[in-house]
Order: structure tokens, then sequence, then C-alpha cells
């Protein structure tokens, strides 16, 4: 097998690797927190970063201000493919 066929092989490696790692999806998580608890701070930070009420309803945010108002709250973003028990979808 030549160096160049190896480096090819190496390259599409490093490519599928990276594609991947793009394909997850943002989740919220905080140690021993609830769905019930996540539904109820979701509920209330998508409200306070809403341009009106009624844009809330249809998840309408100021996404930098929705993220802000879970994080004071306590709750950590991170990407994922497959989360673990405990992490939750937000509006984004």
């Amino acid at each position: 097998m030549g160096s160049s066929r190896i480096v090819g092989i190496v390259l599409g490696a490093a490519l599928v690797v990276v594609g991947l790692a793009g394909c997850g999806k943002f989740y919220w998580g905080q140690p021993g927190a609830t769905q019930e608890q996540f539904d109820r701070d979701n509920r209330e930070c998508a409200k306070e970063a809403a341009p009106t009420p009624s844009a809330a309803q249809y998840g309408v945010v100021s996404e930098g201000f929705y993220r802000a108002c879970l994080s004071g709250r306590g709750w950590k973003r991170e990407k994922y493919t497959d989360p673990p028990p405990g992490w939750f979808r937000g509006l984004e």
C-alpha cells in the first residue's frame, strides 16, 4: 500500500469524524433536575426572551436572552447526538 493511499484513508476517516461531530443537537442539563423543572424554566425563559407575549407561544425569542436566562437558572448547554438521561431540548 502506497503512502499516498494511507494519507487518503487517514484524511477520509478524519472527514467522517468531523462530519459526525456536527450532527448533534443542543440539550440543557442540571444535576438532579427533572423534566418538569426544565419545562417550567424553559417556559419562563421563553416568555422573558420573547419580544411580545404571543411570540413566546411560537418559540420566537432572542436566543441570547433565552440562553442567558436558562444559564442563570443553573442549566448547562451541551451538544449531544444521543443525550444522557437528564438532558432536555430547549427551543433551539
